[in-house]
């Protein structure tokens, strides 16, 4: 049954690509539905598409296609650990030297030159970004975004991100929920990210859209040239001296001696997302000198009412009619930073506690958090998520007892016993989900 779905998921993946080959324009498949043929499944897809630049070798959608299937090939051989047999294939195939012959000088051929697995060089990266098309999907304006970031070439990254917003392919919530996060920070604040990608819309915010200019921006990482940048963007002395003590740190690992680094010597307000992985893990020290306000951890020595501030944020400052209402079709990415169900869920989970403040001292913006809470939970429907290390489980419920209503619930995860037997293990889940499920939202109906 298997070989069979993944035989009809290859014949799609040839069909679109047909189909679009036909038409002269590129419908791009996604490296993850790739990744999910195996390898005599990927072989019958390179020949699909080395016989169709063999018949039309002047067509950059079939030799795209192609680049991609012969990277996955190749990437796939490194990841087990066969680096010289991938680089056999990479030499046997010699895809850069006919696309060179048929395509020269295209942005197919730059963007298959930079995105081989045998180095990736600048200067192929900034002639794809010299001819590059209005018409590239969203992971190419993502890679070159991130590209010139790390070049802090604000002259180009600007144009990128430009054609990108204009594009259309940026999805619009999650410019909202960028924007949410910089609106309730402080004027000049550092925002450090995850990765680029979680920068990469607040950026958009500043050099398109002209909003939240005065933000520092930077994501984490511990390579010695990204982190002289980062401390260079916020004003933080930098030196090998100071590198090599976080290398040496017996108190930390060496990201978090950097961040440590960070939020004791920035004379700015330093912020992280309230969803990022960095909270997991941390020493007990600091985690405690992160409060939360909202969508955002601030880092503080001392010890401040960040209460008031997440309610003044949610009642002052958030944008959130959005995910109440929408005026167009929601943006898919599969990407967590852009993520529309995951943004949405961010509201959940972080704003829930607000909800009995509210109802006991303030109807309008009880009321207000209650319809937000109700679109929120609508367009998700009932579903489930897991947090990353964590054994907490949330879904939504949807009831009708009482009027139609959505319950967010937490839930804890319940390990089965080898040993039960069914009707065991059945009375033990429910005991266990009963006196360890609570119910952090109960929306009330809408009139």
């Amino acid at each position: 049954m298997k070989r069979t779905v993944m035989t009809l998921l290859t014949l799609l993946l040839l069909l679109a690509g047909a189909s679009a080959q036909k038409k002269g324009k590129a419908t791009l498949v996604d490296g993850p539905q790739f990744r999910r043929l195996d390898s005599l499944q990927l072989d019958s897809v390179y020949k699909y598409w080395d016989n169709i630049v063999t018949q039309h070798p002047k067509d950059e959608a079939a030799w795209r296609k192609l680049s991609d299937v012969e990277l996955e090939r190749v990437t796939r051989l490194m990841l087990y650990g066969k680096d010289k047999e991938a680089e056999q294939l990479h030499k046997e195939l010699d895809l850069l030297g006919h696309m060179s012959q048929a395509i020269p000088g295209t942005y197919t051929y730059y963007y298959a030159a930079y995105t081989s697995a045998f180095g990736h060089r600048s200067a192929y990266a900034d002639s794809a970004i010299a001819v590059m098309p209005k018409d590239v999907p969203a992971d190419d304006y993502d890679r070159w975004a991130g590209y010139l970031i790390g070049k802090k070439d604000t002259l180009r990254l600007t144009k990128v991100l430009t054609q990108y917003y204009e594009s259309g392919q940026y999805p619009a919530s999650a410019l909202q929920y960028d924007y949410n996060e910089l609106q309730g920070m402080e004027k000049g604040g550092v925002y450090l990210g995850q990765t680029q990608g979680y920068i990469l819309g607040k950026f958009i915010l500043q050099f398109v859209l002209g909003v939240h200019k005065d933000k520092i921006l930077c994501s984490e990482g511990n390579v010695k040239s990204h982190v002289k940048r980062m401390f260079e963007s916020i004003g933080i002395p930098f030196s090998d001296e100071i590198y090599n003590s976080f290398k040496t740190s017996k108190q930390d690992d060496e990201l978090i001696a950097i961040m440590r680094y960070i939020f004791e010597h920035s004379k700015r307000p330093v912020y992280l997302s309230a969803s990022s992985r960095f909270l997991t893990g941390i020493p007990d020290d600091l985690k405690a000198c992160l409060y939360n306000e909202g969508l955002t951890m601030r880092y503080s020595a001392k010890p401040y009412n960040n209460v008031a501030v997440k309610r003044r944020n949610v009642e002052q400052r958030y944008m959130m009619d959005y995910l109440v209402l929408q005026f167009h079709p929601e943006v898919k990415s599969f990407h967590t930073p852009k993520s529309s169900s995951s943004l949405a869920f961010n509201y959940l989970i972080l704003l829930y506690d607000l909800m009995p403040y509210y109802k006991k001292h303030n109807a309008e913006q009880y009321g207000r958090l209650n319809r937000i809470f109700t679109g929120i939970m609508s367009k998700l429907g009932e579903r489930g998520w897991s947090l990353p290390n964590s054994d907490k489980y949330y879904t939504i419920n949807y009831r009708k007892e009482g009027g139609p209503h959505y319950e967010f619930q937490e839930q804890i995860g319940f390990k089965r016993d080898p040993n039960d037997d069914e009707e065991t293990y059945k009375r033990k889940r429910d005991e266990f989900f009963k006196n360890n499920t609570r119910v952090l939202i109960k929306t009330e109906p809408l009139e």
